[in-house]
């Protein structure tokens, strides 16, 4: 039987309040829990003993075309057939580290290719401009790996046309959609006085172990980071990145006054913010997470320590009127114990993923849990423009276009 939570309320304070400087903050004590960075998170040597992403050959037209998931909208099929091993071609090892649309239609894959184990693996950039049925392979001015160090590289897709690659303290910038490449300066340019429409919120870490941070947006028109004034939070620690609700509402998560847990959101592209503080969990590890449901519903979510999991899931606290009012449905001590990401479906349902049980559905508001009869192992999730894109236990991807009811795979093709 769960354990029934001790419901609290919580009202939505502090609109706004200024700030001209921005605090140091502490780096949270686990990676982004809510979007793997897979490149980080394994070593060269480690991917080649892994199973990979689906790949295929080149046609002769220059064109690659996907695996079995040919359409988007196709039925999901987890077992994808291709000409050759998963993960391999010609004794190299290919994978897609990271995939993101921007929209239905456009999607782009930071991938990495290692010829044999022994010589150094690189990058690359895959590009479909028909939502994923097809790609098109393009170079990046990144250094080769050598085969005994991690993947380090991030990729922010941020319009169909604009592509940001930063890796290690570096930002590479494209506007062309990967065709033609040009080093930036690390520095933030301007301040902006508001978030462009199309622009991808980003927390920039100033020195190099990240003590310091500050929220960016990407400009959608140049690819460089333009810093947000008036943050009314002492501390950030993450934000949105590409998420950004129907209604327009923006998040970013971090501490406010008193060093507590705070959630601070924008509809008018930062001009003005609504900031909502929470009790402070015990282990905690990071939070809150915005997840804004149909309606007025949205949740917060924590990330706490737990000895059953490594991404404990903690506290979880529910708004029915965008924000004013919290109620805490769990206390962070319920199963399940791990949360890899989270959504809330069209049908009002929370879909999540998990460390043990793989993904868990709950109808009553994050009060109980289920496991689905049948579904890909999806976790780690980003929505962008009617697409959400999700990553599946061994590495590869899934997009759902109907809010999460129903997924097909990705298969990013070697090239």
């Amino acid at each position: 039987m769960p354990v029934t939570p001790r419901r609290e309320l919580i009202v939505w304070s502090e609109p706004n309040p200024p700030h001209d400087e921005l605090p140091s903050d502490r780096r949270p004590q686990t990676a982004d829990w809510w979007r793997r960075r897979v490149g980080s998170a394994f070593v060269v040597a480690a991917l080649l003993a892994t199973i990979g992403v689906s790949v295929t050959h080149r046609a002769p037209d220059g064109k690659v075309s996907r695996g079995s998931a040919a359409a988007a909208n196709a039925t999901y099929s987890d077992n994808a057939v291709t000409g050759v091993d998963a993960g391999e071609v010609n004794r190299a090892r290919f994978d897609a580290l990271f995939v993101q649309f921007v929209d239905r239609d456009h999607g782009f894959a930071l991938t990495a290719t290692c010829p044999d184990g022994k010589q150094h693996c690189s990058y690359g950039l895959a590009v479909s401009i028909d939502g994923g049925r097809t790609y098109q392979h393009r170079a990046l001015p990144l250094a080769k790996v050598p085969p005994t160090e991690g993947y380090s590289a991030d990729l922010h897709a941020v319009t169909t046309d604009t592509v940001v690659i930063e890796d290690r303290g570096k930002w590479w910038v494209s506007i062309n959609a990967g065709r033609t490449w040009r080093s930036a300066p690390d520095s933030v340019a301007r301040n902006v006085a508001e978030i462009p429409a199309a622009g991808r919120l980003h927390v920039r870490c100033r020195d190099t172990n990240c003590e310091i941070r500050e929220l960016t947006v990407i400009d959608p028109d140049t690819g460089l980071r333009l810093k947000v004034p008036n943050v009314p939070l002492e501390r950030v620690h993450g934000s949105s990145e590409s998420t950004i609700a129907p209604d327009g509402t923006r998040w970013i998560s971090g501490t406010a006054r008193g060093d507590v847990p705070a959630l601070a959101t924008t509809r008018d592209g930062g001009r003005t913010w609504s900031v909502s503080r929470f009790p402070k969990p015990d282990k905690l590890l990071y939070g809150p997470r915005l997840l804004v449901g149909p309606g007025s519903l949205w949740y917060a979510v924590f990330s706490v320590q737990r000895e059953d999991a490594k991404n404990g899931f903690g506290p979880m606290y529910a708004s029915t009127d965008a924000g004013r009012t919290w109620t805490r449905i769990r206390n962070g001590e319920e199963q399940p114990a791990s949360i890899l990401g989270a959504i809330v479906r069209p049908d009002g349902r929370l879909l999540i993923g998990t460390e043990l049980n793989g993904p868990m559905t709950s109808a009553d508001g994050g009060r109980t849990f289920t496991r689905p009869g049948a579904g890909p192992n999806v976790s780690y999730f980003i929505e962008r423009s009617g697409i959400i894109t999700a990553q599946k236990g061994n590495g590869s991807y899934s997009t759902s276009l109907d809010g999460g009811v129903t997924w097909s795979p990705i298969s990013v093709p070697a090239p």
